[in-house]
Formats: structure tokens, sequence, C-alpha cells
């Protein structure tokens, strides 16, 4: 009889004229006896209806055909697949288990005419992809600078020459309360007396505020919810393993360039430079469809995200260098030696794009360039230890409130006026800014202006005001009054839904209280300068530069609320310029992060993971797991599938009934002898492709080995190839530390528990979740899924 597996797409020439029964054997005969064994010498005896007539199609072709696929591939698994449904944690092992297979396919080639071309292309395509995401991350961070300008210098007027230039190329040389070709809101309305120009451009600065803010809010509830917030925790999340599928869509894209620029511009106290990485690694996902290598291997293409959220950080702060640091330290999980080199070349492209586009009429990189006059003294170093200590203080302060004022806007009413909430803020933003010198403008020419020296300054009225020497102490009033209001105002901004980041204000934060500290040593050692303390002043005309004071205060913030340390170093050198304190940057970097963590461990980042449900694994934590796997093993019925007796009719059922990730394959439910494990996407698809066949019915008979009756005479589906196996499997007896270590370096989404070789159990990465948050933090932990994912926002 004529019997095929319907997933075969070819099988094996017929040897014509063979007889079986003497003389030597074929290559297929030679295979089927290493196959059967003594099976085949019996089955040729009692079955002499087995002819070269007949080996066309039968049992023993299949055999064949599949010992041939395990000699190319060298081990099953040739049908598993990396589709992921929204939601699930992606299998590392498994996707490099594909991604090895494709290698070798590709490998099998040979070097000559068009395979040649594929091989190259399959070499290169990852650089090519690389070069895509750079240009498209200088495109964008171009457009978003000349955008934030554009509407943020409409809150002021707007230019009566062309009214779509900036301001700043409408006045290049002049400031614009004396530039001719600017016109502010008084001048258009004719109103020429103080108070009424007071009135009419205060007002229009307010209103411009909520339009813009409520504007951005709108966008984000009507199109794409995942457009708020900076997105480096959601960012980390996925790198880490987890799947969310409308997070890096196009239309989150277009929202989130959209909603960024007319939330920077409404004056809120929020940056764009988190933003970006959100923005970058949206390209990465975009451009991802068009090579396979990545589109169909998530593992994969995370390691282009990787290098496409430095490629963020480098157009964001102009820092190519500290963009690798901050993917490789902050938000990676899988740093390969490859993905560092391509994250280098990634930050190194976007920036020459960038550069090359010019957004701000410089022509250089540096956004807060400056140049001091002096060194720093010895003296000095215990007011930088002190800014580090504040730093470190002010930036626990920030997470613990924050993340308690986002815990309330979720759990409350308050979540369901978005709109009306960010236009409020953005109302008392603008209201409170006015009335302050430091805080009227943008916070990055403030934090540029703050971190200069008076001889450098300009002729910006802040400028003015902060090197007047005859209003030192007026100057640092107003400076711990500037610092006050934005970490207030921060706390209440970050969380809002709008695209929103918080370095620049955290740097803002820090460079207004390290200005204040700085005046105040200056003032000291103007004062009494005859003091010990002061001797290395004494041939110096510059002794104590407020602007350093500002530099170090500004990291320490930012330390604080991020816990970054090394690539925030090498971020404010590139930012600034300055070499010659990166030993004081470094110590007050340090000091912040011990501070902070005194108060918790956990980053700004790390707190909105947990308190968004994201089930994250963090393998840069070290943790001591004082338990076994017994101790957390759920017992109970598991859900598994049995070698033999399955019919299409029957998995489709199990599987409508257990809707789990994979299921466990057994030899039967009383022996529960391990076979192996199969996806619950690939098994479906398997199901689905073999729909195809002409033969397909609901009772076809499912097979999960190759070990199949002898007897069997109708079509089957043999689905060991969609099958892991070689699942990792422990025992009860295993520490818990041992398995903690499996998940976080070989990332793991789930391990087979076995006891005297019967299965047991699975424990999950969930599960080493839950057992750290009862542990550690007291409490039971949540994790989003497509059942609660609108309960998210």
């Amino acid at each position: 009889m004529e019997q095929r597996g319907l997933l075969d797409h070819e099988f094996m020439e017929e040897d014509e004229g063979h007889e079986l029964t003497s003389g030597p054997r074929s290559k297929k005969d030679t295979i089927l006896s290493s196959v059967l064994g003594k099976r085949f010498d019996w089955f040729i005896k009692n079955n002499q209806s087995y002819t070269p007539t007949q080996q066309g199609g039968n049992f023993f072709d299949r055999l064949v055909y599949n010992k041939e696929e395990e000699e190319e591939k060298e081990e099953e698994g040739k049908g598993l697949s990396s589709n992921y449904n929204d939601f699930d944690t992606i299998d590392w092992t498994r996707d490099a288990m594909i991604d090895r297979y494709q290698r070798e396919k590709i490998s099998k080639l040979e070097n000559k005419g068009f395979n040649l071309i594929i091989k190259t292309y399959f070499r290169i395509q990852g650089w090519i992809y690389i070069l895509l995401i750079a240009a498209a991350v200088g495109v964008l961070a171009a457009i978003i600078d000349i955008g934030v300008e554009w509407f943020w210098g409409l809150r002021f007027g707007y230019c009566a020459k062309h009214f779509w230039i900036t301001p700043k190329l409408c006045c290049k040389e002049t400031p614009l309360d004396e530039c001719e070709d600017w016109q502010s809101w008084s001048d258009i309305f004719h109103v020429n007396n103080t108070a009424g120009s007071f009135v009419i451009n205060q007002a229009l600065y307010v209103v411009t505020a909520i339009l813009y803010a409520g504007l951005a809010a709108l966008f984000v509830k009507s199109f794409a919810r995942y457009a708020a917030g900076s997105g480096i925790p959601e960012v980390k999340t996925i790198l880490g393993g987890f799947v969310i599928k409308s997070f890096n869509s196009t239309q989150t894209l277009i929202v989130k360039i959209v909603g960024l620029i007319l939330s920077v511009s409404s004056g809120l106290n929020l940056g764009k430079e988190g933003p970006m990485v959100h923005i970058a690694t949206c390209c990465g996902e975009i451009f991802s469809r068009f090579f396979s290598k990545y589109a169909n291997n998530e593992a994969k293409k995370r390691e282009i995200l990787s290098a496409a959220a430095a490629a963020g950080v480098s157009v964001a702060f102009g820092a190519p260098i500290g963009g690798v640091l901050f993917s490789l330290e902050e938000v990676s999980y899988y740093f390969p030696h490859k993905t560092l080199w391509r994250s280098f070349f990634c930050t190194t492209a976007a920036a020459l794009v960038l550069q090359f586009m010019n957004p701000f009429q410089t022509g250089k990189l540096v956004i807060f360039q400056v140049k001091f006059q002096t060194n720093w003294h010895a003296f000095e170093l215990p007011a930088f230890l002190l800014l580090g200590v504040l730093g470190g203080l002010m930036g626990a302060f920030f997470i613990k409130t924050n993340i308690r004022l986002y815990s309330l806007r979720k759990s409350t009413k308050w979540k369901r006026f978005p709109i009306q909430e960010a236009m409020v803020l953005a109302g008392i933003t603008a209201l409170i800014s006015y009335l302050n010198v430091y805080t009227i403008g943008d916070s990055g020419e403030l934090i540029g202006l703050l971190f200069n020296e008076c001889a450098v300054s300009g002729d910006d009225p802040a400028a003015k005001e902060l090197c007047n020497a005859e209003s030192a102490m007026s100057n640092i009033i107003n400076l711990f009054l500037a610092c006050v209001i934005k970490l207030l105002l921060t706390i209440f901004t970050i969380g809002l839904k709008i695209p929103s980041g918080l370095y620049i204000p955290s740097l803002a934060i820090g460079a207004c209280l390290g200005r204040a500290v700085g005046i105040s040593m200056q003032e000291i050692q103007r004062i009494h300068p005859e003091w010990v303390l002061f001797n290395a002043c004494k041939y110096s005309e510059t002794c104590v530069s407020p602007g350093v004071y500002a530099m170090i205060g500004a990291v320490s913030v930012l330390g604080g609320v991020t816990r970054m340390t090394i690539s925030l170093v090498v971020i404010m050198f590139e930012i600034t310029g300055e070499a010659q304190f990166i030993l004081p940057i470094m110590l007050s970097v340090m000091i912040s992060k011990w501070v902070g963590d005194a108060f918790g461990a956990d980053s700004i980042y790390d707190e909105l993971i947990q308190l968004n449900e994201f089930p994250f694994l963090d393998n840069k934590t070290e943790r001591s797991l004082k338990a076994k796997v017994s101790d957390i093993l759920k017992r109970g019925e598991l859900a598994v599938v049995e070698l033999q007796g399955n019919t299409v009719r029957s998995l489709r059922e199990f599987m409508e009934n257990n809707k789990y990730t994979g299921y466990p394959v057994v030899t039967t439910k009383q022996d529960a002898q391990i076979v192996g494990y199969i996806a619950r996407s690939d098994l479906r698809r398997a199901l689905e492709k073999a729909k195809k066949n002409a033969s397909y019915t609901e009772n076809t008979r499912c097979y999960f080995s190759s070990d199949i009756p002898l007897a069997e005479s109708s079509p089957f589906i043999d689905l060991c190839p969609y099958m892991n196996t070689s699942p990792i499997q422990i025992t009860l007896s295993t520490p818990l530390n041992i398995v903690y270590d499996m998940f976080k370096k070989v990332g793991l989404r789930h391990v087979l528990v076995a006891h005297h070789s019967k299965l047991v159990g699975i424990v999950t990465k969930k599960d080493i979740l839950q057992y750290i948050a009862i542990t550690y933090h007291n409490k039971v932990r949540t994790f989003i899924s497509s059942e609660n994912k609108e309960n998210e926002m």
C-alpha cells in the first residue's frame, strides 16, 4: 500500500531494477538497514510485496527522507519557527537553533553563480540593515530638532521675514527682543505699553503650551498609546526577550515624532532624548521586514535593536561612544561582541547623518560646548562629593514620589482624563515658569548657560542676570527655587500620557543646584581669600568656576535617577568636550549611585518595568535564592501531549482547552517519560500546513516520532521536525540559584522538571520572578498578558 506523510514535499528517486533479496544493497537499503536494524531483514523476509515498483511513496521512503534530513541538519527541529504572540516571552535557545539551521543551509550552497550572490547577501544584510537604521534615525532627529525649535518659537511670536523660519535662523546675530525681523505677540496685536505687552505675551505663552500638550495627549490616546513616556522601560523589556507587537509599529513611530515635537515645545519639564531611543527601535523594527534573517528570528532582531537604541542616544546627545555604552549598560540583555561593533558603526553613521543635516546651524555635534579657563582644585572635592550626595538623595526622592504618583494614576479615575491632565499641568507649568528667569526658557539652553562661564554666556537675559556679580545672593536663591520648581514639576510631568523623557529635566535640575553651590563657593572664596583653604587661588585670576559645579550637579542628579555610571560619564564628556573634569564627574556619579542605592537599588526604569507588569529578568542583578525547585513547583495536572494516538481533531481540541505557549511531549500520561517539547505556534502551523494536502482529514493521525508503526498504511502527519527533542531538564532537588542563572545567562523561557526521568512539572521565567517578588519585596506580582493589556495604560 502507498503511504505518505502529509508534510513531505519530495521523495527519493527509485533504484529501478534493484533486487532486495540478493546482490549488493543500494544506498537506500543501507540507510533503511541502519535505521531499522534487524527489523529491516525481518520485513524483507515476511513481506514479499516490497518490490521496486512500489517504492515511490511507501513508508520506507518516508524514513529515508527523514534520515537524509537529519544528515543535513545534524539534528531534528527543522520545522521550528520564531513566531510569537503578543506578550509572549521569546526562547533564546530555540531562536539560536533556528539561526544555526539557516546558516548551515546557506553554507551548503556552492560558491558560484546566483548562489554566491545569495551567500554574500546573507553575510552583509546585517550591515545594510544597520545603515538604513542609522540614516533614518539621523534624519528623524534633525526633523524633531527643527520642529521643536519652530513650535517653541511660535510661543513668543514669529519671523516676519519668513514665518516658517526658526527663531535662531531669523535672528542669527541679535537677541529676539532686538531683532527687527522677529515679531512678538504684543507687536502683532499692536500693544505697546509694558503692562499690556506682558499680559499678551504671557497669555499666548500659556495658551500655546496648553494647546501643544492637549494635542500631544490627544494623538497618543487616539492613535498610539505606546507612544507615551520615554519608552525606555519597554525597550529594555523587549530587548530582554518580551514581545510587544504594537510598541514599535509605524503608527506608533509617527505619533511619537509628532507628539514629541508638541510636548517638548509646550515647555513641560521633559526632554526628547529618552524618546529618541524608542524612535530608533521603531526604525529597527520597521526595516526588519525587509530582511528575512531578522524578520523571522526575534533573538537576531534584538541584536540589531540594541544597536538602534545606541543610535538613539547618539543623535539625542551627539555622543556616539556614550550611545554604545548606554545600550550595553542600561537597556541591552544580550550584547555579544558582534553587536558591540555594529552598535559602534550605527552610532557613528547616525551622528554623521545628523551633522550633515546640521539642524542647529553650528556644524557641531556638541550640544553644550563649554570652555573653562581654570582647572579644578583639591579644596573643591568636598563640594563635588556633596553634590553627589544631594544628587543621589534627589534621585531617590524623585523615584519614590514619581512611582507613587504613577501608581495613583493607574488605580484611580485619574487615568480616564489624560488629555485634561496634560493641559492643566502645561498651563500651571507655563504660568510658574514665566515668572522666573531660569525657568521661562528652553531647558536645553538653560543647561548650556549654566555650564558655561560668564565670559562666554552671551547676551541672553538669563545670562546677564546670572553673571551680575552684585546679585550673587539673589541668583543663589533663584537657582535653588528653580531647582525645587523643576523637580516638583518633573515629578508630575513624567508619567503623563504624552511622549516625554527625563534626561534633560534631570540635567537641568542638577545644573541649577550645582550652579547655586558653585556661586556660593565662589562668593566664599572672594570674601575670604586669605583662608588657607584657598592658597591655590593666590596666583590664579579665576579660581572657582560655577559652571563646573553645574556640570557635576547635573550628572549627579541624572545618575541618581537612572543609576547610570560609565555611560553617563562618557556622555557628559562628549556633550561638553571637557576632559579635564572627568575625575570629579566620576567621583560624583559613584557617590550619587551609592547614596541612591541605599534607598533602593532599582532605577526609575526598573521601577516602571515592575509597575507595568512586564516579566523582565535583569541579567545584571545577582540574587541569592535559598530554595529548591520543589519549593516553587506548582502541583496539579500537566497539559501534555502523548507520543502517539493523536489525530488532527484531538490536537485542535487539546490546544483549545489548554492555551499555553507550548506543551511537553511524553510517551504516555502514565509513564510521563519526556520525549520533547513543541511550541503551540509550531503545532498550529504544522496542522495548517497539512490542510493543503488533498488527503487531509480531521481524523488524520499525527505522530511525534519517526518510529511509526509498520502496519500504518493511511496518510499521517509527522510532527517530529516541529518538536524540540532535547528540551532542558532539571530535577526537583536542583537549587533555585542554578535555575535562576540558567534563565539569566541562557535566556530560557521554561525548563522541564523531571523526577526519576518522569515529567512532574514546568518552571517558567514568571515563576522565578514571582518567587523573587515574594522573597525580596513581600508582594505577589501580576504580569501583563493579552487578557489584561487594556489595563496597562
